[in-house]
C-alpha cells in the first residue's frame, strides 16, 4: 500500500512538473542533401487551464535546437522567424509540421541532433522535446546537365543545373531530382520521384521549354514519367506500361517529346508523392503524347 501511495505521488509530481509536453518526430531518419526535412511537433497543455503561446521581446515561442557533428550549433536562416500566437485549450494537443531546411542552414552532410523547444510566457519557461537524430548524405550522382530558361519565362536567360541522384533509404533505393542555379548557387528543389529498380538507368530529356522529363523503371514492366520545370517546380507524374520492349523518350523535330514503346496508364496517385510537392491534376499539361 505504501508503495502504491508513493507511485501515485511520483506520477502526480511528474505531471505537475511537465505542465507542457513537447515531442518532435522526423518523417525519416536518412535524408539526401537539400531534401526537405519534415519535422512534426506535438505540444500538449497539461497546465489545467487554457494558455496562449506567443513571442515576447526576448524569446520566440516556437523553435528548434539543432546541432551537427561535434555538437556545433546550426544557425537559423532568419533570426526574425516567428509564428502567430496560438491558443491551446486545457488538455489539448496541437501539431505543427515544418521543413527544417527552410528554417536552418543544414546545407551539409553529417549527423544532426534535433530538439523542438516551446516557450510559455505564463510560466517564463522553455519546454523541450527529447532529441531525435537524422543523417544527411550526398547520394550518388547518376546524370547531370545544364539548361537555360527560355525567353518569356521568369528568370529568362539564367542557367540551371539539373541532376539525377540515387539515395538509399532503408532497403529502398530512391531516385531524386535536384535543380540548382549555375550563377547564384541556389538550390531550387531536391525531392524524390520514385524507387529505382534493378540498376536500370533512367532516361532524361528536355522539351522546347527546357522542362525536364525523367522516365524510369519502378516495377515489373512499369515505368513512371516525371516533369520538372527550370524553376524546380514539380509538374506531375504519369504511369506507363511496357509489356514487350523498354519504352524510350524521343524528341521530335518541333521540340516536343513523345513516348515510344509504352502505354499510358494514368497519373500517379497523390499519396505516392511527397507532401511538399503540389497536388497533381488528372493529367498535368504538357506531358508527352504516347
Amino acid at each position: 500500500m505504501k508503495y502504491l501511495r508513493l507511485l501515485l505521488f511520483l506520477c502526480l509530481a511528474t505531471a505537475a512538473h511537465a505542465q507542457i509536453t513537447v515531442s518532435c518526430s522526423l518523417k525519416q531518419r536518412f535524408h539526401l542533401l537539400y531534401e526537405p526535412v519534415i519535422a512534426t511537433v506535438n505540444v500538449t497543455n497539461f497546465t489545467g487551464h487554457d494558455i496562449n503561446l506567443s513571442d515576447t521581446p526576448q524569446y520566440q515561442w516556437f523553435g528548434f535546437r539543432i546541432t551537427g557533428d561535434g555538437d556545433r550549433m546550426i544557425r537559423p536562416r532568419s533570426l526574425n522567424y516567428h509564428l502567430p500566437p496560438l491558443n491551446v485549450k486545457s488538455g489539448e494537443t496541437i501539431k505543427r509540421s515544418v521543413n527544417l531546411n527552410e528554417l536552418y542552414e543544414m546545407g551539409e552532410t553529417g549527423t544532426f541532433r534535433v530538439q523542438a523547444s516551446i516557450y510559455y510566457d505564463g510560466l517564463d519557461k522553455f519546454f523541450t522535446s527529447k532529441p531525435t537524430h537524422i543523417e544527411v548524405n550526398e547520394g550518388h550522382l547518376i546524370w547531370r546537365k545544364i539548361a537555360g530558361i527560355p525567353e518569356g519565362q521568369p528568370a529568362a536567360g539564367q542557367m540551371r543545373i539539373f541532376s539525377l541522384l540515387s539515395h538509399e533509404v532503408g532497403e529502398s533505393n530512391n531516385l531524386y531530382v535536384r535543380v540548382e542555379g549555375q550563377d547564384d548557387g541556389m538550390v531550387y528543389c531536391t525531392f524524390p520521384i520514385g524507387r529505382l529498380l534493378d540498376n536500370v538507368a533512367p532516361q532524361a530529356e528536355f522539351d522546347s521549354n527546357d522542362n525536364l522529363y525523367v522516365l524510369h523503371l519502378i516495377g515489373m514492366r512499369a515505368y513512371v514519367l516525371s516533369k520538372i520545370s527550370p524553376s524546380g517546380e514539380f509538374g506531375g507524374q504519369t504511369n506507363y506500361s511496357a509489356p514487350k520492349t523498354r519504352p524510350t523518350l524521343r524528341r521530335t523535330a518541333e521540340g516536343a517529346l513523345q513516348i515510344i514503346g509504352g502505354k499510358r496508364e494514368g497519373s500517379v496517385a497523390q499519396n505516392n508523392i511527397p507532401a511538399v510537392i503540389p497536388k497533381l491534376s488528372d493529367r498535368p499539361p504538357g506531358f508527352p503524347k504516347e
